[in-house]
């Protein structure tokens, strides 16, 4: 499959990591809304923020497939440059799952929804998915609206294995 290099929106543009997007990444981590939601992606150095960027950089070869692995590219605004958060898929269960944070800077302007939209409509094609999922805390109303706004659908609540223990979660689906 052929995996897009980077992906353009009105705002933004996603496009694959690089090892000097490790500073920025570790301080992302340290925000608030990181350390609530995305327990798994907070770094404990900057160190730690690259070893995991080398890790998703990694991923990024030829045959590569969100089915297998995960497939994670930055969010930067078109108009600065800057590098503001993160998208991607990865596997969960037999479906793939879309991931995603914007720092709190830029946070209520609809970068998160936008880069969302974007990476699922171009990853259904490239990849040729049949389904993107995500899940979320039942209290994370904030990704909650961001998937609905995406183009999700709100299809059940479970209790499974997320963030690292068996908890409530809520599933969507990219229609």
């Amino acid at each position: 499959m052929r995996q897009p290099l980077t992906i353009e929106t009105p705002s933004l543009l996603l496009r694959r990591f690089t090892a000097s997007d490790a500073s920025k990444m570790y301080c992302m981590s340290q925000e608030e809304s990181m350390r609530t939601w995305l327990r798994n992606q907070v770094y404990t150095d900057e160190e730690h923020a690259a070893s995991a960027l080398g890790f998703l950089i990694s991923k990024y070869g030829p045959t590569a497939d969100p089915r297998n692995v995960p497939f994670v590219l930055g969010v930067q605004l078109r108009e600065s440059g800057e590098l503001i958060g993160h998208v991607g898929l990865s596997p969960l269960f037999n479906s793939v799952e879309v991931g995603f944070a914007i720092e709190q800077s830029h946070q209520r302007k609809g970068f998160a929804s936008e880069a969302v939209r974007a990476m699922c409509a171009q990853a259904k094609a490239a990849f040729l998915l049949p389904e993107i999922i995500g899940v979320t805390d039942p209290k994370n109303f904030a990704s909650q609206r961001t998937l609905l706004r995406a183009g999700f659908i709100r299809k059940r609540e479970q209790v499974m294995k997320f963030q690292g223990e068996e908890q409530a979660a809520v599933i969507f689906e990219f229609s």
